[in-house]
């Protein structure tokens, strides 16, 4: 945890001396200075903010939490412009607004206009998600389907333990029976919470009869082995009302130290000081595709809503909405879980995407493509979340057909205020 925090601390760090550096050239006096170079000097700042939020996200296996645009999650109306630039863009904006402020506190030369064009973003990005709204609340209702999600509860401590193998199979079939009288078009468990792996016979057969009273079909997270190669994945299955498997995702970007050991001839040791996982990845970008009413669909597992190009290849190989089962039971009662749920309100809006999050505990409910929950579960409580999810209509955003070009677009900014020459 301190080598994280300290890796994590550093792009923090970076940040600074550039934003010295820069705005220590704004302040000073320099009549030669073109209105064009003054302004793009002063959008060099959220550029390279931005551009170190990038690089957070995938280096390292990328850890791309608390973003600075997560701040802004619930104002619905300012942060739909990322269905264009993608999250970095809510980013960008945070970052120009607040170096516009400082310049003029500090009355620094070219205040007016970093001033006046923060104004203008900030106008424009309430104008556009206005709009957005209103169009997207004015559509014609589309037939949707019914989706049910479990949320169990189960704390950290007695999850893994045979003791309370029993409590946990009791509360997920109380929870099926229940969502199972409202009649949905599909169950949802959460991540890992069937207690042990799919292919030992005690599990499926007990599996087997939950899914026989379910009378829809279920999707559930269970860890599971590859016979012939020994992998272990953690994985979501989707299986028929007759309990036949109709498709199985592995979960494609496992957590380091969590999950797996990365280089593990240089670090296997710590497994003797911590439990580590032993999973191994997925390969593909799996869509699954029931019967009608429901559309295709796809999963991210855990902190897998983290990463915006996982949802957008999701998206790209055809599913039409997003479901996310994760276990936030490891966070406790700290506010990590609606941190967790800010990652997922982004995927949302991105991608323009309905979707459905399952916890074992923490945030379980329904987002719409705007970023707005509804039907959720109090955390820290069993329960199940019922919600209509009229996807048919659903359509790519320019995000996910352009992809991360508004990063590129600050990275050509922050090298050019790097590189330029200094007068």
């Amino acid at each position: 945890m301190g080598v994280l925090t300290v890796s994590l601390a550093l792009y923090f760090g970076v940040w600074g001396v550039f934003a010295h550096k820069v705005l220590r050239e704004l302040g000073a006096k320099n009549p030669h200075r073109s209105p064009i170079s003054e302004l793009l000097t002063f959008l060099s700042l959220p550029a390279a903010w931005v551009v170190l939020e990038y690089v957070r996200s995938f280096l390292l296996s990328g850890f791309g939490w608390n973003l600075l645009a997560h701040t802004q999650w619930n104002w619905i109306s300012l942060i739909q412009f990322a269905d264009t630039t993608g999250v970095w863009g809510v980013s960008f904006l945070v970052v120009l607004v607040n170096v516009a402020l400082f310049q003029l506190l500090k009355r620094q030369q070219g205040w007016r206009i970093s001033v006046g064009v923060a104004v203008l973003c900030l106008l424009g990005a309430a104008a556009y998600g206005a709009r957005e709204q209103k169009q997207f609340d004015a559509r014609a209702p589309v037939p949707g389907f019914k989706v049910a999600l479990l949320q169990g509860n189960i704390p950290q401590t007695q999850k893994w333990d045979e003791a309370y193998q029993e409590a946990i199979w009791k509360r997920y079939e109380l929870l099926t029976t229940d969502a199972a009288a409202q009649k949905p078009n599909l169950i949802v468990w959460p991540e890992t919470s069937v207690p042990g792996f799919l292919e030992d016979e005690p599990v499926r057969r007990r599996l087997s009869a939950v899914l026989a009273s379910a009378g829809s079909p279920v999707l559930v997270g269970v860890p599971t082995e590859d016979l012939d190669t020994g992998e272990l994945h953690n994985s979501a299955v989707l299986f028929s009302p007759a309990g036949v498997k109709n498709g199985r995702y592995d979960k494609l970007h496992l957590v380091p130290f969590g999950e797996y050991v990365p280089l593990k001839p240089l670090f296997g040791w710590l497994n003797n000081i911590v439990p580590i996982g032993d999973f191994s990845a997925g390969k593909e970008f799996t869509v699954f595709r029931p019967e009608p009413p429901v559309q295709p669909f796809s999963v991210l597992i855990c902190f897998e809503d983290l990463f915006p190009g996982m949802s957008r290849n999701f998206s790209k190989s055809g599913a039409r909405w997003l479901l996310v089962i994760t276990n936030d039971g490891w966070f406790g009662r700290s506010a990590a879980s609606l941190q967790h749920l800010q990652c997922s309100v982004f995927r949302a809006v991105e991608g323009r995407v309905w979707i459905a999050r399952a916890a074992n505990t923490g945030w379980t409910g329904f987002i719409d493509p705007l970023g707005r929950q509804f039907a959720s579960i109090p955390r820290f409580k069993p329960g199940v979340a019922v919600g209509d999810l009229p996807v048919s209509g659903a359509g790519r955003s320019p995000y996910v057909r352009w992809g991360d070009w508004f990063p590129l677009f600050c990275l050509g900014l922050a090298v050019w205020a790097i590189m330029k020459p200094s007068k």
